[in-house]
């Protein structure tokens, strides 16, 4: 994963030991993803490794959130009838920034995808089988990259 951050030129901080987050992943002016990952050990080579991707704010989606929700309720508060131009543009704001998110997010998950496929590791869905390995062959560990926050979304 490490490589691939490095070769499309990712800014990411990884995990002193003591943070919720595997890898920090600095993605955009508005958002990080925060990775996290567990590995379940099942024997016998056989393991399973989860990942979940996070959106998180950056300090510019904050500031610029609560200063445009206080010029509106400042606006509201201050005008003699609903003006509905101004809330319609908060929530076209909204409605961007959560596209913005989920648009990293997604590209976010096609990394952890290629990583683990040059890992060798192969994507397990709830609703597929894992394959019985051959008899003499090893079984390739298993990957699950999919998002536990967004279960609806394609894979």
């Amino acid at each position: 994963m490490f490589q691939l951050l490095d070769e499309e030129g990712w800014r990411y901080s990884t995990d002193s030991g003591w943070n919720e987050w595997d890898i920090q992943i600095y993605g955009n002016f508005w958002w990080s993803i925060a990775l996290q990952t567990v590995t379940e050990y099942h024997g016998g080579g056989k393991c399973l490794t989860r990942v979940r991707l996070r959106n998180r704010l950056v300090t510019t989606t904050v500031i610029f959130s609560l200063i445009a929700l206080s010029l509106l309720i400042y606006r509201q508060l201050n005008a003699s009838h609903v003006e509905l131009w101004s809330i319609g543009a908060y929530l076209l704001f909204l409605l961007f920034l959560w596209t913005r998110a989920r648009a990293l997010k997604s590209r976010v998950a096609e990394l952890v995808d290629v990583a683990a496929l040059r890992a060798g590791l192969q994507r397990v869905t709830g609703k597929q089988k894992i394959p019985k390995p051959v008899a003499g062959l090893e079984s390739e560990p298993a990957v699950n990259v999919s998002d536990p926050a967004a279960p609806n979304l394609p894979g």
